[in-house]
């Protein structure tokens, strides 16, 4: 076997984090009674998005993303002065209920364990709402490991938050591949830790910072095929 573990993110891997993201926003906006528009929710997702990837650059720390997202958004979009922390916390409790699978996801992991892989959650997230929505997506029980940025006190694709999740797995960077949509977070982070990963592409993203992830695949389908193959990406 030529890998022995697979690290999983979470957010668009296992968990589809649009329609996570159009959950939880519905439920805040309907909460306190504020129309929430189709172009107020892009505005918002790029907005966010955008901040995520500032952290990962380490532009700004997690908790200043958490205090400033909601207090400056509302207040440039709506006029609305908020409590940027409180209302990200509600924010966060209408996330941690939705938890809706990605096609092809519960199949994989089942393979994966029956093969004898270990599979390991390394997430840039808070530890509690990733763990609930594994825990409701019925898919906690495949995992040995789970990691959280919050737990590692750094986020992908920090070396340092590779250095802790490997201080608490079983298995080496050397047996180990990561399976990602993330290329700045997941695909960089394992790129320059100096693993394996596969990019999970299936948003159809470009590779604009020219890594050179194992295998690229846009659906679970072709993930298992790698498997059955032992990571091999063409025939020998």
């Amino acid at each position: 076997m030529r890998f022995k573990q697979i690290i999983f993110d979470v957010d668009d891997t296992l968990i589809d984090f649009a329609a996570t993201e159009h959950f939880a926003l519905h439920s805040l906006f309907n909460a306190h009674h504020w129309q929430l528009t189709d172009d107020l929710q892009r505005r918002y997702h790029a907005y966010n998005q955008g901040l995520w990837r500032q952290l990962e650059r380490d532009q700004i720390s997690y908790d200043q993303l958490s205090r400033t997202v909601f207090r400056h958004f509302f207040k440039e979009n709506l006029g609305v002065e908020v409590d940027g922390t409180a209302i990200m916390n509600e924010y966060r409790s209408y996330f941690s209920q939705a938890y809706k699978l990605l096609p092809g996801v519960e199949d994989t992991l089942h393979f994966g364990q029956r093969h004898n892989y270990q599979l390991t959650v390394l997430s840039n997230g808070e530890s509690y709402m990733q763990r609930q929505r594994l825990e409701l997506a019925g898919i906690w029980k495949y995992f040995s490991l789970i990691v959280t940025s919050e737990e590692a006190g750094c986020s992908k694709p920090d070396p340092q938050i590779f250095d802790y999740f490997f201080s608490k797995a079983e298995i080496g960077p050397e047996e180990t591949v990561f399976f990602g949509d993330g290329l700045q977070s997941d695909i960089l982070g394992a790129e320059n830790y100096g693993f394996a990963s596969v990019w999970y592409n299936h948003r159809h993203r470009k590779n604009t910072l020219n890594l050179h992830p194992l295998a690229e695949v846009d659906n679970y389908p072709q993930f298992v095929t790698l498997l059955k193959n032992d990571f091999r990406t063409k025939p020998v």
